[in-house]
């Protein structure tokens, strides 16, 4: 099964992510051409690249969902999703609303959890994180309602660990080789 797991930013997408890894759940890190955050390992919570190699992989058929966001390159390369979803794995990946449709079009059995969040605690979550103000305003503006896509929903105003049980409870509800 892929978990697609969206949300607006600061919501806990890839907190989340990182923590399925205890389920022995494959996290599919994607590409990006946004500089690291310093908390941020490159590697594992996306792969950086420049713009010039992420567009040629991108002009090559390599990626799915490829998006443009707050003037930043994000994507994933077919191949992990394949290496997973053909070997009948279970895996979870960032991405946002063109990557769930593309996705789910692609491979049909993916589930898309929506970590729904309020906007004071997503600015409150990207402060902590210490954003860059002016990234914050830019990204509070483009927030939106995924519900349409989600599959599931989760009140992601809650403290994290709730967050993590209650996206922990979907994936038994639906996750393969149970």
């Amino acid at each position: 099964m892929i978990y697609l797991i969206v949300g607006n930013s600061g919501s806990g997408k890839s907190t989340i992510a990182n923590a399925l890894i205890k389920l022995e759940i494959n996290k599919i890190t994607t590409y990006t051409t946004r500089p690291p955050r310093p908390s941020e390992i490159p590697g594992i919570d996306y792969n950086f690249i420049s713009i010039e190699d992420f567009k040629k992989l991108d002009e090559n058929d390599k990626f799915i969902g490829t998006t443009n966001y707050v003037g930043n390159f994000y994507s994933t390369l077919k191949k992990d999703l394949d290496k997973n979803y053909l070997g009948d794995e279970n895996c979870v990946i960032v991405v946002d609303k063109k990557g769930v449709k593309e996705i789910k079009e692609e491979y049909p059995k993916s589930v898309c959890i929506y970590l729904e969040c309020s906007d004071e605690v997503l600015k409150n979550r990207m402060i902590n994180r210490n954003d860059d103000p002016e990234n914050i305003e830019k990204r509070l503006k483009e927030n939106e309602d995924l519900s349409p896509i989600a599959d599931y929903k989760v009140n992601a105003n809650k403290d994290i660990d709730s967050v993590y049980e209650d996206v922990v409870t979907i994936i038994k509800k639906t996750k393969n080789n149970i």
